[in-house]
């Protein structure tokens, strides 16, 4: 009896010490506004579910992979070898990101539906959400909202469409870009936007001094990081 009762103890500290540890892990994971991405853990980086969720997403991965084969895209900064000790390749796609956006608002207008963005390689989402006050913009969002636009495409196509050197029309025609909704929103969309990339309106283009540091961060030769 004394031998069962000590089992009993030892078996007790051993789940509360599993318990300790198991909470420890969890405090020292990634905040509740998302999921770590890539720039941050690229070990835990999972396309399977993204895939599961969305069919065939992944082919961008290999059409994507052909235009940086022919030249036609340069390769993601999320890719390139080195340390990224002070975020840099985040703030390049959080740069593009955003320019994106507001570029979105100035080619049509308006935005008819929040359209979210997942950047394949370091697995990064955006949020581009119409609101009464202007286009509210998340990025590093926990994934798509009910009713998203959802746009699967890579870092350097929409580094590329920030820049001006490749339209939004063009990168869905290639296969860069996949869209994800229904029909007729996916339609109303490519309309409404196909043309981003053409030309940097005055509406979306930075003024002063930020036309200088959006030059250096999206131009081709300077996104070595």
């Amino acid at each position: 009896m004394r031998e069962d009762g000590m089992g009993g103890i030892r078996y007790r500290k051993t789940t509360a010490l599993l318990i300790i540890a198991a909470t420890g892990l969890i405090a020292a994971g990634p905040a509740s506004d998302g999921f770590a991405c890539g720039y941050e853990d690229p070990q835990s980086v999972s396309r399977g579910s993204l895939n599961w969720s969305y069919a065939d997403s992944l082919h961008v991965v290999g059409a994507i992979s052909q235009e940086v084969a022919a030249k036609r895209l340069p390769p993601a900064n999320s890719d390139r070898d080195g340390v990224d000790l002070f975020g840099r390749k985040f703030q390049i796609a959080k740069s593009a990101l955003e320019h994106f956006g507001a570029m979105l608002i100035a080619s049509s207008g308006r935005l008819r539906t929040p359209v979210a963005v997942v950047l394949i390689e370091p697995m990064l989402w955006a949020r581009f959400e119409p609101t009464a006050a202007g286009l509210r913009t998340a990025v590093h969002a926990a994934g798509a909202g009910h009713g998203d636009l959802v746009m699967i495409t890579g870092e350097a196509v929409i580094t590329e469409i920030a820049a001006g050197r490749l339209t939004l029309g063009q990168a869905y025609g290639r296969g860069v870009v996949r869209l994800y909704g229904d029909d007729a929103q996916i339609a109303a969309f490519i309309q409404d936007h196909r043309e981003v990339g053409a030309h940097l309106s005055l509406q979306s283009r930075p003024s002063g001094r930020q036309i200088r540091t959006n030059h250096k961060i999206l131009g081709r030769e300077s996104c070595a990081c």
